[in-house]
């Protein structure tokens, strides 16, 4: 799936903060700063509402945010979808005139999940969360208005739902459940809405495992309810349960399908987006083809609604492209992943006319992608041209929020560098690299959890430029640095990173031949097989190949040093894994 809502979630958050409108008499929003992020998360705007709500709301969330760790960029992330949420409340406060103290007390466990959710998942897409949540919200209390019936609980449960108190809502929603079922006297449809109504607020909670009862329950009494299953599927997608998700979906697709044969206006947009959500799931499933064809025929939908409406249907449209592109990627056909970015690049420079702030950030994502993409096949011009006007972009968002947009500016030069690098014009690698370099030790510095392996990575391409430039010593530094970084990051989750502990051993291993250090470079290639023999037990497949060349680097050594025997011994080794590794 493209990761184009989460890099344009802090953007699309940027233009509503302070005006999200509660009704035609307000358009003030209370806010927290998206762009001051420092010392934790700061209100921006309070729309003259009482300082005690907001301050206890600030402080328990930056108790959170010191808690998990946030990066500054998690912060900014996690300040956008709090105003949406804030914006939500404040329109319906607005509307009844609710009190601000119990709402936001009410609110502060919902954020307090999303900050617990990104620091389990570092690059969640927190805004487009919070903007599905006051879109639930709204439609649940509008639902809840109509399908009201006489008994108290009922009324009980909406005015929880008004003051925000979601966990009370949900229990005396349990509670309601329970004693229909005891003494039926509802229709089915009634039974079905307000099971559907239990899974909604346990969306609402952040919660989609407790949702999923609810929704099953609620589809199995009305199953030709096209929303209840969507709900349904979505839950069980996001849950990662695409066996389930997908009969669901194809179920209705085929609805949809021929509900537009007599309306297509009002089915069309619903047909691309089940298609879209197809394509994803079939990505989870690891069948490229089914989801390939489910993004095309996506494709094919929104771009008809795009001509009628571009302003509303052409993001889709870059993001089915984008989706195209990063399943291309994925599976080696990297000249229609081409394709298909510039075609989203193309949509965005479109959207980006009208709405800079908003998709400028996309550009630039979808424009590093290019230069990856251009530079595995062999378009070197053209990856240049494409990271250049990437970086002039971050570089002007850097200018305007450096918290949110230091680490992609980071990443795209790291990868500049890259391209100079294999360019052999190592001097303008140098400086990429460098400039790189001391924005990740910046952010390593703020955050080390997440941007230390970022730090060693970038440590290692200096190293490597050194080596190739003659310049032993500052190899030997970058090389230790990183070394340092990986040692610790293995010890930590070794799975990931002693791959790269051992690959940096090697390199030190290289580094100490060339320069006549024989003893070190021994040391250091045996450390690195240690590791590989270790890793290729667990996964042959995956680094007999590393192995073997270490090995090869360590034969070639002891035949340098008069240790024929043993060289020939380490030879054999390497061929023996070489023979085993080329085996179909």
């Amino acid at each position: 799936m493209s990761t184009r809502k989460i890099s344009s979630g802090v953007a699309m958050v940027v233009l509503s903060v302070g005006c999200l409108a509660a009704d035609a008499a307000s358009s003030c929003a209370p806010a927290f700063s998206e762009v001051d992020v420092r010392h934790g998360l700061k209100v921006q705007t309070d729309c003259g509402l009482p300082g005690r709500p907001l301050n206890r709301l600030t402080i328990r969330l930056n108790r959170v945010v010191n808690r998990a760790k946030l990066s500054e960029a998690q912060i900014v992330s996690l300040a956008s979808a709090t105003n949406v949420i804030l914006g939500a409340i404040h329109a319906e406060l607005d509307r009844v005139g609710g009190k601000t103290d119990t709402a936001f007390a009410n609110v502060e466990p919902l954020v307090e999940r999303l900050a617990e959710q990104i620091r389990a998942q570092p690059d969640a897409a927190l805004a487009s969360e919070a903007r599905q949540w006051a879109t639930r919200y709204e439609d649940l209390l509008r639902r809840s208005s109509i399908a009201r019936s006489p008994d108290p609980l009922e009324l009980q449960i909406d005015e929880a739902l008004e003051r925000f108190d979601l966990d009370g809502a949900s229990q005396l929603l349990a509670q309601l459940l329970a004693e229909q079922q005891e003494t039926p006297q509802e229709t089915p449809q009634v039974f079905a809405a307000r099971w559907y109504a239990a899974g909604e607020i346990e969306l609402l909670r952040f919660a989609p495992q407790h949702a999923l009862p609810y929704l099953e329950k609620a589809c199995a009494l009305q199953p030709e309810d096209s929303r209840m299953a969507t709900a349904l599927a979505d839950t069980l997608q996001e849950q990662r349960e695409f066996e389930r998700a997908e009969p669901i979906y194809r179920t209705l697709l085929s609805r949809y399908q021929l509900l537009a044969q007599q309306k297509p206006a009002a089915y069309q947009p619903e047909i691309a987006r089940t298609l879209d959500k197809l394509g994803n799931l079939y990505v989870g499933l690891q069948r490229p083809r089914e989801a390939e064809a489910a993004y095309l025929r996506a494709l094919e939908s929104y771009w008809a609604l795009a001509k009628q409406n571009p302003v509303a249907y052409g993001p889709a449209v870059a993001e089915t492209f984008d989706n195209l592109g990063v399943l291309y990627r994925d599976t080696q056909r990297l000249k229609e992943a081409a394709d298909a970015y510039r075609e989203a690049l193309d949509v965005d420079r479109a959207s980006a006319y009208r709405a800079p702030a908003t998709y400028k950030p996309d550009m630039a994502t979808t424009l590093n992608d290019l230069g990856i993409l251009y530079g595995a096949t062999q378009r070197e011009s053209d990856a240049e041209q494409a990271y250049r006007e990437a970086l002039h972009i971050q570089r002007a968002l850097v200018r305007s929020n450096p918290a949110a947009y230091r680490p992609a500016l980071a990443r795209t030069l790291n990868n500049l560098g890259n391209l100079y690098s294999a360019m052999q014009q190592l001097r303008e690698a140098e400086h990429a690299y460098k400039e790189a370099l001391t924005i990740r030790q910046q952010l390593a510095r703020e955050s080390p959890a997440l941007y230390r392996a970022d730090v060693a990575r970038t440590l290692t391409n200096l190293g490597a430029l050194y080596r190739a430039t003659q310049r032993p010593e500052q190899a030997q530094q970058a090389y230790r640095q990183a070394l340092q970084i990986y040692r610790v990051l293995a010890g930590e989750t070794p799975t990931v990173y002693q791959p790269d502990e051992a690959r940096t051993l090697n390199n030190l291993g290289v580094l100490f031949s060339h320069s006549g250090r024989p003893r070190e470079a021994e040391d250091a290639y045996r450390n690195a097989l240690d590791l590989y023999r270790t890793l290729s037990r667990e996964t042959p497949a995956a680094y007999r190949q590393d192995e073997a060349r270490t090995l090869g680097n360590l034969s070639a050594l002891l035949s340098q040093t008069q240790r024929p025997l043993e060289a020939e011994a380490i030879r054999r080794e390497a061929a023996r894994l070489s023979d085993t590794t080329d085996a179909p």
